[in-house]
C-alpha cells in the first residue's frame, strides 16, 4: 500500500482481487467489495476449483475476483490486465485460534477429519503452507506477485511478501475493521461504508487468557513471519489513516462543527460526515451526467448504506436487498432536477415481515418528507409512488439523495420460527425508477391507461372530482389522479366513498361492491365497457338500462343464479344420498353435523 496512490479511480482495464486469507473477516468484507460492483461484472467463483470450471473469455469479463484463489495464477489468466490487489490481515495468533475453532465446529471443512481430535497446538504445527509453517498471511501475499514460491527460500519469500503488501491497493486489519472501511472508501472514492454485517462469524471466543502458556508459545513460534507481515501492514495502515484525515481535515474541515483541528478525537460521525464530503467530491470528478430518466435496482452497485447484502429470488435475475440493521437505508441517483418529478419503487416479500412494519414505510427526498401512493399492493409486493416538487429536487450534492424508514428491523426468525434468517431486517426492494412528472409513460403501471376505456374514466374523474374528494378504486389511479386514492377492500369495510370506480372485469369485486353501492345510495353518472364510475354528487344519472350499466349488473345476476343453482343442487345431492343411506346412517350424519356445528360455535 506505500507504493499505491494515496486517492485511485478504477479505470476500465483494472481488475480488482480482493485475497481473502482464512478467518480475517473475509465473508464481511467480501459481501462489502461486492456491493461496489455489478453483479455481472463479479466472478461467481469463490475457490480454485469452481474457477478452473470457467473459460478464459469468461474470466476476462469480470472486473471483481475474491475468494481463496491463491492457487490460480490470476495475472497469467489475465493478460493486459491490471489487478488491483486489496486483502484484510489480522493478528497471526488470533487469527491462528480463529481458524482452529472454526474448522472444528465446521463438519463440512475439508479439514474437518484431521483437526477435529486435534488439540490447538497440535493444529499450530501441522497443516502448514509447507516451510512457511503456519504464516499462511504471508504466504497468500507473496503469491499474488510471483505465483510459483518453490524456488524461493523463506526469507526470499519474506521480502517477495513485504513488496508484493507495499504495492496493494488496500490492506485492512481485523483489529481496526472500521477504520478500515472507512479508509478503504477514501482510497476508492466510495460512498463511506459503515460495518453492520457479520457474516460467517463465531458467537462467542475463547480469551487468550484461557489458553495455556506454552500453546501460545508454539503459536508465535509458527507464525513469525506473519507477526513481522502485520506489523509492517499495521504502520502503513496507522500512516496512511492518519494522512487521510489530516487531507479530510484540510479540505472539508470547516463544514463539520465542533471539530478537533489536529483530528485526535474525532467522532465516527464527523469522520463519517468528512468522508460523505470526500464522496461528494470524488462522484463529481467522474462528472456522470444527471438522467432524465433514472432505473436502478441492486443488480447495480450499492450507491447508498443501510441495506443488507445482495440476495437473489429463486424465480428472478433482479437481486433485492433489505433494509436493516438500523431502521432506515439510503440510495443517491443520478436524477435531472429541472422539473416536477415521480419516483416509484418496489417491495417485495411483504408477507415474511410484519404488516405494521409495511405499513410504516417512509420516504425522504433531499431530506424533505414526501408523501407516498400505493399503485399495486397484490400477493406479495407493493409498488408505491411518490410525485415529488421541482424545489424538493434541488440540492447541492451531485445527485438525489432518497432516504427509505420503516418502524423498526427484526429477525425473521422471530416472526417465522422456520425461517433461518436471524438478521435484523425492515422490507425488502428490488426495483426503482425516478422520471418526470409529465412522463406518466415511463410508469411501471402505464401500461393500463394505453387504452381508451381507461383514459376516459381517469379524464372524467379530472374533470368532475373535487380535489379533495376520496375515491375508491384500483390504486393504479394513484398515477393520474391527485386525490386520496383506497382500494376496493377498504370501500367494502368502511364505506363513506363519495366515488367508486368499478372495473367490470374484477367479478369477485363486483359482487361485493354492488349490494354495497345501492344501500349507500352511489348511483351510476359514467360507464364503458371496462368500468362504471359510481358518485352521491349532483350530477346527471345513467339509467340502469344504459348498454355498458345494464352489463354490470346482468353479469353480477348472472353470477348470482349459477352461484344458488349449485346450492340448490348440493342440498339435493345430500338429500337424495341421506335418504339412500337408510335411517341409520342419517341419524350418525345427523350427529356428525351437529358436532360440526357445536365445534364451529366454538370457533
Amino acid at each position: 500500500m506505500r507504493n499505491f496512490p494515496a486517492q485511485y479511480s478504477l479505470q476500465a482495464n483494472d481488475v480488482m482481487y480482493f485475497c481473502h486469507i482464512p478467518k480475517t473477516a473475509g465473508m464481511t468484507f467480501r459481501t462489502i467489495i461486492e456491493d461496489q460492483f455489478a453483479c455481472e461484472d463479479v466472478c461467481p467463483a469463490t475457490l480454485n476449483a469452481q474457477l478452473r470450471k470457467l473459460t478464459l473469455e469468461e474470466l476476462r469479463r469480470y472486473r471483481l475476483f475474491r475468494g481463496h484463489l491463491g492457487f490460480s495464477n490470476l495475472p497469467g489468466l489475465l493478460p493486459n490486465k491490471r489487478v488491483v490487489n486489496i486483502t484484510v490481515l489480522r493478528e497471526p495468533v488470533a487469527r491462528v485460534i480463529s481458524h482452529y475453532d472454526y474448522i472444528r465446529r465446521m463438519p463440512g471443512d475439508p479439514h474437518y477429519a484431521a483437526v477435529k481430535d486435534m488439540s490447538l497446538e497440535e493444529f499450530a504445527q501441522r497443516l502448514t503452507a509447507g516451510k512457511l509453517g503456519k504464516n499462511i498471511q504471508t504466504y497468500h501475499v507473496a503469491k499474488t506477485t510471483r505465483f510459483n514460491l518453490n524456488k524461493l527460500s523463506v526469507e526470499e519469500t519474506m521480502a517477495l511478501a513485504v513488496d508484493s503488501l507495499d504495492a496493494f491497493g488496500f490492506v485492512g486489519l481485523v483489529e481496526r475493521f472500521q477504520d478500515s472501511l472507512f479508509l478503504l472508501s477514501y482510497i476508492f472514492g466510495w460512498k463511506p461504508i459503515l460495518n453492520s454485517r457479520r457474516e460467517n462469524a463465531a458467537k462467542q471466543k475463547k480469551p487468550l487468557a484461557e489458553i495455556p502458556s506454552g500453546t501460545l508459545e508454539v503459536i508465535q513460534a509458527n507464525s513469525q513471519l506473519d507477526a513481522q507481515l502485520y506489523q509492517r501492514a499495521k504502520e502503513t495502515f496507522e500512516a496512511r489513516f492518519e494522512a487521510m484525515v489530516a487531507d479530510l481535515l484540510q479540505s472539508y474541515g470547516d463544514t463539520v462543527g465542533n471539530i478537533d483541528p489536529s483530528g485526535a478525537t474525532l467522532t465516527t460521525a464527523q469522520l463519517v460526515t468528512l468522508l460523505e464530503h470526500h464522496y461528494d467530491q470524488r462522484y463529481r470528478e467522474l462528472e456522470p451526467p444527471l438522467a432524465e430518466t433514472v432505473v436502478y435496482d441492486f443488480n447495480q452497485p450499492l450507491r447508498g448504506d443501510g441495506w443488507q447484502r445482495r440476495e437473489y429470488p429463486l424465480d428472478s435475475a433482479t437481486s433485492y436487498r433489505w433494509i436493516g440493521p438500523e431502521p432506515a437505508a439510503t440510495l443517491d441517483l443520478p436524477a435531472a432536477t429541472e422539473t416536477d418529478t415521480c419516483i416509484e419503487f418496489q417491495v417485495i416479500c411483504t408477507k415474511a415481515t410484519k404488516p405494521e412494519i409495511v405499513n410504516s414505510i417512509r420516504l425522504f427526498v433531499n431530506q424533505h418528507p414526501v408523501k407516498l401512493s400505493l399503485l399495486q399492493g397484490d400477493r406479495d409486493q407493493r409498488l408505491y409512488l411518490a410525485q415529488v416538487a421541482q424545489s424538493l429536487m434541488q440540492s447541492n450534492r451531485p445527485f438525489t439523495n432518497l432516504r427509505f424508514e420503516v418502524s423498526q428491523t427484526l429477525a425473521l426468525n422471530s416472526i417465522n420460527p422456520n425461517n433461518p434468517d436471524k438478521r435484523l431486517v425492515g422490507l425488502a426492494f428490488n426495483l426503482f425508477q425516478v422520471f418526470p412528472a409529465h412522463l406518466k409513460s415511463f410508469s411501471l403501471v402505464a401500461s393500463s391507461f394505453e387504452s381508451a376505456p381507461w383514459q376516459e374514466a381517469v379524464a372524467f374523474l379530472q374533470q368532475h372530482c373535487q380535489p379533495a374528494d376520496p375515491v375508491a378504486t384500483l390504486l393504479v389511479f394513484n398515477l393520474y389522479l391527485t386525490n386520496p386514492i383506497s382500494d376496493y377492500q377498504t370501500f367494502i369495510q368502511k364505506g363513506g366513498f363519495p366515488w367508486v370506480v368499478v372495473h367490470k372485469g374484477m367479478s369477485d369485486w363486483v359482487d361485493a361492491m354492488l349490494p354495497k353501492l345501492t344501500r349507500q345510495g352511489l348511483a351510476p353518472v359514467f360507464a364503458n365497457e371496462v368500468f362504471v364510475i359510481f358518485t352521491h354528487r349532483d350530477l346527471p344519472k345513467l339509467s340502469y338500462r344504459t348498454p355498458h350499466v345494464k352489463s354490470l349488473y346482468v353479469d353480477y345476476l348472472r353470477r348470482s343464479l349459477i352461484q344458488l343453482v349449485k346450492l340448490l343442487r348440493r342440498k339435493l345431492r345430500l338429500e337424495r344420498d341421506l335418504a339412500e343411506a337408510g335411517p341409520e346412517s342419517q341419524a350418525s350424519q345427523s350427529e356428525a353435523r351437529q358436532e360440526q356445528a357445536i365445534k364451529a360455535g366454538k370457533q
